[in-house]
């Protein structure tokens, strides 16, 4: 489980440094803050999994999703699928008062853009939830979301978010899915990433 997060965050912070290499705008070849002070970020990774990560992953993917995976028919695909939909939409407007209310944005593009970026991001990990059924794996992957372990310091233009966003998250469901299709000799799925029981 811990191994797909770590190669996720490694072939992140890869990129970000051949970036800075190559003298991408935004992207500087200097240590980050969670470089430089370490222990914090793991504070702040804990407390994000401890009260944001867990319980939001305990309602939307292992309640949520499971009911409306069972109300689209159960096992198919296709349930799976409306699971995953359904939940990820519901995700997205759950998150979206904060962006009225703390940061103070209107309904427009800026709007449309946000809570496309917050479904993609309820479909990611909604996907990483059905392949595997590992909530710790979704839990750590939506803390370290939250605040990402980049080692570079790096500055993504507003107008980039979108973009980067979708990458980073076809970048889970990639490495994610790899893994799962990993086995060992004998032909058994590695440990603690493959789900148990499909839905």
């Amino acid at each position: 489980m811990l191994a797909v997060l770590v190669v996720f965050w490694v072939l992140y912070n890869l990129v970000a440094f051949s970036l800075a290499l190559w003298g991408v705008v935004g992207v500087e070849a200097t240590w980050s803050g969670v470089a430089a002070h370490p222990l914090a970020y793991l504070a702040a990774l804990f407390s994000s999994l401890l009260f944001t990560a867990i319980p939001e992953e305990l309602v939307f993917r292992t309640y949520l999703q499971r009911k409306f995976t069972v109300i689209g028919g159960g096992e198919t695909r296709r349930a799976v699928v409306t699971g995953v939909a359904v939940v990820a939409v519901i995700f997205a407007i759950f998150h979206l008062p904060r962006w009225f209310l703390a940061l103070g944005h209107g309904v427009g593009l800026a709007l449309a853009s946000h809570l496309l970026g917050l479904t993609l991001m309820g479909i990611t990990y909604g996907i990483v939830y059905a392949v595997t059924g590992n909530l710790w794996l979704v839990a750590f992957i939506h803390a370290t979301m939250n605040s990402p372990p980049v080692l570079v310091a790096m500055s993504v233009p507003p107008e980039l978010h979108f973009v980067v966003g979708v990458v980073e998250y076809a970048t889970i469901i990639a490495v994610v899915y790899l893994a799962t299709r990993v086995t060992k000799a004998d032909g058994t799925v590695l440990a603690g990433v493959q789900r148990e029981a499909a839905f």
